[in-house]
């Protein structure tokens, strides 16, 4: 008689009822993936430990009610999973860089590039995320579920639904005086729950994008022409408008760092401006509303989308528009003119890992040489996007030293990574001064040159670090961020533009909102559309000269 082999002894599954598993996975969510909320609280009422148990209870119950409204009879698992998998997530980058997550975040996340995730994605975040995320995710199929019939699921389900909320709600007002002002005032204590500040995100985001398909655009600045300067010109006007990226003012040498991180600047005759604030925390913000007619106040995504910009009204003026990109795009602002990203064969030395922002050198060359009717060129820079500082700027050029040479900050020290990224700084520098010799050097084109950066950065101020942090609760190296303005002696004799006055009205505090007015003011484009209170060339314009 042949031996049968013996059955393969299986780990026994433990048996849940519907409830006991979310009650779990709520603990799990709580206990593990939301110390930023337990901190906050902790912080807010030091001695208050009822008011904070009440918060507890009521995250808790609206985690509770999250699985329940969205995992009903065989979705839970695969709902429960998921909701682990984004708290992890954004208890990572919360844990790691102070970064919470909302829309704008959300947009940056979808909106970036290959390149630029993969530096995100680090040992470090993919052992977290792996223990804290995906292993629980994986435990959550394990237990076996006990499901009542489909009837009894009928009425179950709303039931389960209804008391949680009954539980959220009762632990609020029980003190609803302290719930109320505590989230009016400290939103980032709401904004650090997770999955909720994760999922209301996704949700906000996914809602703008449905909203922003296929929409009518308001033209802006259908008067545009011209001026007497523009028209009279020598050469054809060539402004090179570089988009800076991810540069705060306070480790900007013009504007008073105690490093010299900006030697060639200083040794040219830019027009600085110290006292400049964004239009947001993120790319995806700050980009768009600097070309906007709108101000930060009046900005909306659905309002940006919906409207011509700054290069609508430029080129109506006759200007040949041309957008280049080192970064994550033009953020819909070349829509109408099409947009073009740098490749290795604009200057091969300089994109041995990642292209450096000298590509653009020699396309300036190049647009100075071959230039035969006005030209604005928008650069977008790299800059100074993190974390990989070391990859913006070449060996050689490294100053400041040591430099964090990883993504993960956590094998750098504070000293490091500041280092890092003030040798980014001294980079566009260098960029800029070239940019400036070229153009001086051309006898083709009346130059001149504008510089701002979109948003600034943390690091490591209050444990924050990186940037698009939502704007209220942004901390000031993140909103201050450096402008700047080159004229060519030629550019200001055609203009007719006082450059005393330049300087002195530069000094004022502004914000991204002078942008639009001033490109239009300095290239003598005259429209309805400029304010002359937003103008920095307004008042500076020798007009009894012309």
């Amino acid at each position: 008689m042949t031996d049968q082999p013996e059955p393969r002894r299986r780990l026994p599954r433990p048996r849940l009822g519907h409830l006991a598993l979310n009650l779990l996975v709520t603990a799990y969510i709580m206990g593990v993936l939301n110390t930023g909320v337990w901190t906050r609280l902790f912080s807010q009422f030091p001695d208050r430990p009822v008011n904070v148990a009440l918060f507890v209870l009521a995250f808790s119950a609206l985690t509770l009610l999250t699985l329940e409204l969205l995992g009903p009879w065989r979705l839970q698992k695969p709902v429960a999973a998921v909701l682990i998998l984004l708290a992890a997530s954004a208890a990572y980058f919360e844990r790691t860089y102070g970064v919470l997550v909302d829309r704008e975040l959300v947009r940056s996340v979808f909106e970036t590039t290959p390149t630029e995730a993969q530096h995100l994605v680090t040992p470090g975040a993919v052992l977290w995320i792996f223990l804290t995320g995906a292993l629980p995710a994986g435990l959550v199929f394990w237990p076996r579920v006990s499901r009542v019939g489909v009837w009894h699921q009928l009425w179950r389900w709303p039931v389960a639904v209804a008391a949680s909320l009954l539980v959220m709600l009762s632990a609020l007002f029980m003190d609803y005086a302290a719930a109320s002002s505590t989230l009016r005032a400290h939103r980032e204590i709401a904004g650090s729950y997770q999955p909720g500040a994760t999922l209301a995100a996704l949700v906000r985001y996914g809602k703008e994008q449905f909203d922003s398909g296929e929409r009518t655009v308001l033209p802006v600045g259908t008067d545009a022409v011209p001026g007497p300067q523009l028209e009279a010109a020598p050469a054809p006007v060539l402004l090179v408008l570089f988009v800076g990226e991810t540069l705060r003012a306070t480790n900007f040498g013009l504007d008073g760092y105690d490093r010299d991180t900006t030697p060639g600047l200083a040794a040219r005759e830019v027009i600085n401006l110290p006292e400049v604030q964004s239009c947001g925390t993120a790319t995806a913000v700050s980009l768009p509303c600097m070309f906007s007619p709108l101000t930060q106040v009046e900005y909306s995504r659905d309002g940006f989308l919906g409207r011509e910009n700054l290069l609508d009204v430029v080129a109506r003026a006759g200007f040949d528009v041309r957008w280049v990109d080192n970064n994550t795009g033009d953020q819909h602002i070349a829509a109408r003119f099409g947009w073009a990203r740098v490749d290795e064969t604009l200057d091969p030395a300089a994109c041995e890992t990642e292209c450096t922002d000298e590509v653009f050198l020699p396309l300036i060359e190049q647009t100075a040489a071959t230039i035969t009717r006005n030209t604005v060129l928008v650069l977008h820079m790299i800059g100074n996007h993190g974390p990989a500082y070391s990859l913006r700027y070449p060996r050689e050029r490294a100053r400041f030293t040591p430099d964090c040479q990883t993504s993960q900050f956590a094998d750098c020290s504070r000293e490091e990574i500041v280092n890092a990224y003030d040798n980014a700084v001294l980079e566009t520098d260098y960029v800029l001064s070239r940019a400036i010799d070229i153009l001086q050097a051309s006898d083709r084109v009346t130059p001149a040159l504008f510089f701002v950066s979109d948003h600034g950065e943390s690091l490591g101020e209050g444990g924050l670090y990186l940037h698009a942090a939502p704007m209220f609760m942004a901390p000031e190296e993140q909103t201050h961020v450096p402008m700047l303005l080159w004229l060519d002696p030629r550019y200001s004799a055609a203009m007719i533009l006082d450059d005393a006055c330049l300087r002195e009205q530069a000094q004022a505090p502004t914000s991204h909102d002078m942008v639009f007015s001033s490109i239009l003011g300095l290239l003598d484009i005259r429209t309805e559309v400029r304010d002359p209170a937003l103008d920095l060339a307004a008042t500076c314009r020798r007009e009894d000269h012309a």
